[in-house]
C-alpha cells in the first residue's frame, strides 16, 4: 500500500511550521494578515508577500534552527519503521518546508515526497517563489494535494484504492476525498472527520501516530 503523510501536526508536533517561522522573525502579526486575506483566494499572491517581501534577505540562521529543533510526535519513528517492515510505500505531502520534509524522510528513511522551498542563498533567505530556470520551488497549494497524490501514485505503481492519507486539518479535504483509505489524526476538524468517516476511514484521536498500525496489515 501506499501511504501519505502530512508533515505538520501528524508527523511533527508543530501543527503550522510557517506560522513558527513568522514568530521567529517578528512577522507573525503581518504574515496572520496576509494569511487571512489570502489563503483561499490567491495563494500566490500569498507566497509572494509572505516569502518574497516579508522574509526575504532576512539571515537564515533562525530558519534553520527550527528545522532542526522541531520534535516528532510521539511514536513516529516506532510507527514508520514498522510500517516499513510491513512492506508498504510511505510518502510526504505538504504545504511545509522542504528542508524539515527532507529531514524526516533522511531519518526515518521515507521514501519520496512533495513540500514547499524557502530558498536559501549566502546564508540568507533568498525569498522568491521560482528557481532560476523558472520552475516553482513552492508547488503544494494550501488546500491542494490531491495532483501530488496523483503523481506519487503514478510513479510508484499504485492505483488510488491502493492509497492511505493521513492528514490533521481541512487543507487536506480533496487528498481524502479521492484515496482509498483516509484517517483523520488528532484535533482533526469535523469536516475532515466526516469525509474520513464517510469513505469507510477512520478518525484516530490523539497525537500517537502508533494509533494508526491496527489499519495497516
Amino acid at each position: 500500500m501506499l501511504i501519505l503523510f502530512d508533515m505538520d501536526g501528524v508527523l511533527f508536533r508543530e501543527k503550522n511550521v510557517w506560522l513558527r517561522v513568522h514568530e521567529a522573525y517578528g512577522t507573525l502579526e503581518e504574515g496572520l494578515v496576509l494569511t487571512k486575506q489570502y489563503l483561499k483566494t490567491d495563494y500566490n499572491r500569498l507566497v509572494e508577500e509572505a516569502v518574497g517581501r516579508l522574509l526575504k534577505g532576512k539571515p537564515a540562521g533562525p530558519f534553520l534552527r527550527i528545522i532542526k529543533q522541531s520534535s516528532y510526535n510521539p511514536g513516529v519513528k516506532e510507527t514508520i519503521a514498522e510500517l516499513h517492515r510491513r512492506g508498504h510505500t510511505l510518502g510526504i505531502i505538504t504545504s511545509g518546508p522542504r528542508q524539515l520534509m527532507e529531514r524526516a524522510q533522511r531519518e526515518l528513511k521515507i521514501d519520496d515526497g512533495f513540500a514547499n522551498d524557502l530558498v536559501i542563498a549566502d546564508d540568507k533567505i533568498a525569498g522568491h517563489a521560482h528557481y532560476a530556470d523558472g520552475s516553482s520551488c513552492w508547488p503544494v497549494g494550501a488546500d491542494d494535494k490531491e495532483p501530488f497524490v496523483r503523481l506519487l501514485c503514478k510513479k510508484h505503481g499504485y492505483m488510488l484504492a491502493e492509497t492511505a492519507f493521513i492528514g490533521d486539518s481541512a487543507a487536506d479535504l480533496k487528498a481524502f476525498r479521492i484515496v482509498g483509505l483516509p484517517i483523520a489524526f488528532n484535533d482533526a476538524p469535523e469536516e475532515l472527520v466526516a469525509v474520513a468517516e464517510e469513505k469507510g476511514g477512520a478518525h484516530v484521536q490523539g497525537n500517537d501516530l502508533r494509533a494508526i498500525l491496527p489499519f495497516f496489515d
